[in-house]
């Protein structure tokens, strides 16, 4: 080889060596970024498995404020039930009662006038003996 030939040989070398250093720190900036990737990924990974615990744990408690919820309507509602029931009899009761008042104040009706046939037959024979 001459010594042109070396020289264009070593440029070219030397342009493949500054080739590989630049790829090189280009892979290098590149797994940088990779890793801050990584690490914030990571990261995201750890808030959202405190955000899903968290949200199990919102879903244990809302469920069992809901379930105890629940409960309670049903109570009410049995309760309700039985009052319902109470105001029934009662009603039958007062209608019963009504029918009795009814009944008293149809036959004092009648009583009174009775009583009043009886007292102008009385005013009649009081007036004849009294004239006769």
């Amino acid at each position: 080889m001459t010594g042109t030939e070396e020289t264009k040989l070593l440029t070219l070398i030397e342009a493949l060596f500054n080739g590989q250093k630049r790829t090189l720190g280009m892979v290098e900036a590149a797994i940088e970024k990779f890793s801050t990737v990584e690490t914030e990924i990571t990261k995201l990974n750890r808030k959202m498995n405190s955000l899903q615990e968290l949200a199990t744990r919102q879903h244990a408690e809302t469920s069992t404020r809901l379930e105890a919820i629940i409960s309670r309507l049903d109570e009410t509602e049995l309760v309700l039930d039985e009052r319902s029931r109470d105001i029934k009899r009662t009603q039958i009761d007062v209608v019963g009662q009504y029918n009795e008042v009814l009944t008293a104040l149809q036959d004092a009706s009648q009583a009174f006038r009775v009583a009043q046939d009886l007292e102008s037959r009385l005013t009649v024979i009081e007036t004849k003996l009294a004239h006769g």
